[in-house]
């Protein structure tokens, strides 16, 4: 969801999260009060004393004929949902929510109560936030083994928020931006000789919002979409590709807002034999579908051999094809030719979600969706957009350089990126190995 910035966190927006009540109010969790904890400390268990400052990499110059980077050969590999229980619980391989088309015009409340930065985080407490990927993955690789993965191969795994935080700080500069950059702190690990492992780290897990500076985006998502067989009790759905990026090889976690609806049948494949089923999709399915669609047909649930970051896995849900991905957006129908492209934009590149449906509101009651589609003439301006183009081998180049870094420090060093509100990234030392993986779970890399 997109209000102001992204779903990925940025000013003041949140990743979809929490269940709804009566008011339509949404709760991170069960019983949740309306207090929540300070922010994180940043310099939390980080050395005093940076290694070193981060320059931007030099700026290409960019020719008229030339094309932006975009991710090539990509795969789904993997998806989930969460569940909003004591203890961390996911769907897999789950399904977004689906998006309804209603007429226009209708009303949503203005979004308030408790709101999820970053539901991973949350929901994991002091284990690593990467571990829901690797289970969602882990069950794909056991049901077709011909999806299992060369852990060994990736340069970069990471979630599509880590990127979009790095392109800001490339993008950023006194005399270019309209808006401050929001400070931010990433963790790396190295897996294997040369996986860059990006533990995603927030000041805060949730946020309260208060109406009506929160504006509309979470109750226009709720009021515009509903949810797929067997993923009733979900707060959010997440995706799991990999790709090819300019030779990085990179897999990317990411939340998808919702998925159209078409109906057509599928074979699945299980464990017990073939079956055709009918199901909400396209019949232009990723390469996995089959493979996912199988996890969908029974509601077993069970726990990661992790004693300390137990995840109880229920099957259910279907795999939608990549085409019927949106990102779901509002604006003031006051503001809509403001609309932030620039931000947007590398949004849905970085994850190849193919559709973005705009909602133009006045004061809540929307009146039009506006529905942009990668590719479409009418963002041709924005694809050769030569900022956005620079930034994107940038991005690749300073990809490059911290796999280099923890490459150095080995696979007991600890480091970080903190950028503070200026646009210095600085690389520190950690002092704890709270929220990395275990040695256990880094075997994948070395297998």
């Amino acid at each position: 969801m997109y209000q102001y910035g992204g779903s990925d966190g940025y000013q003041s927006r949140y990743s979809r999260g929490g269940t709804y009540n009566r008011d339509n109010s949404r709760t991170g969790r069960s019983g949740l009060s309306s207090s929540l904890p300070q922010d994180r400390d940043f310099m939390e268990g980080l050395q005093t004393a940076a290694l070193r400052t981060l320059s931007k990499p030099q700026a290409s110059i960019i020719s008229r004929d030339e094309q932006i980077l975009k991710p090539q050969n990509l795969k789904c590999i993997g998806s989930y949902n969460w569940v909003d229980e004591p203890t961390p619980t996911i769907i897999v391989p789950g399904s977004p929510p689906v998006w309804r088309d209603r007429p226009v015009p209708y009303s949503v409340r203005a979004d308030s109560g408790v709101q999820m930065v970053d539901q991973n985080s949350f929901r994991m407490g002091s284990a690593s936030n990467l571990l829901p990927l690797f289970r969602a993955v882990d069950i794909v690789s056991e049901a077709n083994a011909d999806t299992s993965m060369n852990w060994g191969a990736v340069d970069v795994v990471t979630d599509r928020n880590g990127l979009r935080k790095l392109l800001r700080w490339i993008m950023y500069s006194d005399v270019e931006s309209t808006e401050p950059l929001k400070e931010f702190r990433i963790d790396l690990q190295l897996g294997g000789n040369k996986t860059v492992l990006m533990h995603r780290r927030e000041k805060r897990d949730r946020e309260i919002s208060v109406p009506p500076k929160a504006g509309f985006g979470h109750n226009f998502e709720h009021e515009s979409t509903y949810p797929a067989e067997g993923c009733q009790r979900s707060t959010a759905h997440h995706r799991i590709v990999q790709y090819d990026l300019d030779g990085l090889r990179m897999v990317v976690r990411f939340e998808v807002d919702a998925c159209t609806a078409q109906s057509s049948s599928y074979t699945l494949r299980t464990s017990t034999g073939t079956q055709s089923r009918t199901s909400t999709r396209t019949s232009n399915v990723d390469d996995l579908a089959s493979a996912l669609g199988g996890l969908g047909v029974s509601a077993s649930s069970r726990s990661s051999t992790a004693a300390t970051s137990a995840i109880t896995i229920i099957r259910a849900g279907a795999v939608v094809p990549q085409s019927t991905l949106v990102e779901l957006a509002t604006r003031s129908a006051r503001y809509i030719d403001q609309f932030n492209w620039q931000e947007k934009y590398p949004q849905l590149l970085l994850s190849s979600t193919p559709q973005l449906f705009l909602g133009a509101h006045n004061r809540g009651t929307f009146e039009r969706v506006y529905k942009h589609a990668l590719g479409n003439p009418s963002l041709r301006h924005i694809e050769q957009d030569t900022r956005i183009m620079r930034a994107f081998k940038q991005l690749v180049s300073i990809l490059r350089t911290i796999q280099q870094l923890v490459k150095i420090y080995g696979d007991r060093g600890r480091l970080s990126l903190l950028c503070n509100g200026d646009g210095v990234l600085k690389v520190y030392e950690r002092t704890s190995n709270t929220g990395c993986l275990t040695d256990s779970e880094l075997a994948r890399f070395r297998a």
